[in-house]
């Protein structure tokens, strides 16, 4: 699967976002090692800190659902955007303990806007100063 099927996939699920407050709805779509591909949206609340991003949704289902599996990459995109979308601060956060379940091998990002243009990077360069456990 190449990266513009992986944001189509991601797109597609964005369509289910539940975004009532906002009404930015976001789609992800994460590729594991092994081929299979876990969807996630946001999913927002009335209160706001209880909602929860696409990315983290995606991941963290990914994570229980396939915790052996390593992440490869995570697409992200929003059909109401038209830069690309980019990971907030706390997803960034949890793409990068991904990284650390997965013994250091990082995770391609590929952020789209609504037509499938998109820009790519690694989530150790989206948040070059992460917190460093041992």
């Amino acid at each position: 699967m190449d990266n513009k099927e992986l944001i189509n996939k991601a797109l597609e699920a964005s369509k289910q976002a539940w975004a009532p407050y906002s009404g930015f709805r976001v789609g992800a779509a994460v590729r594991l090692e092994d081929g299979t591909v876990v969807c996630g949206n946001n999913q927002e609340n009335r209160a706001y800190p209880l909602g929860s991003c696409a990315e983290r949704v995606a991941v963290n289902y990914a994570r229980a659902t396939y915790p052996t599996v390593p992440i490869v990459s995570i697409a992200v995109v929003s059909p109401d955007s038209e830069t690309p979308v980019t990971p907030c601060g706390g997803c960034r956060e949890v793409l990068m303990e991904a990284v650390r379940a997965q013994h250091g091998r990082d995770i391609r990002v590929i952020m789209a806007d609504r037509t499938g243009n998109f820009r790519e990077t690694m989530a150790t360069e989206l948040l070059p100063f992460a917190f460093r456990f041992k």
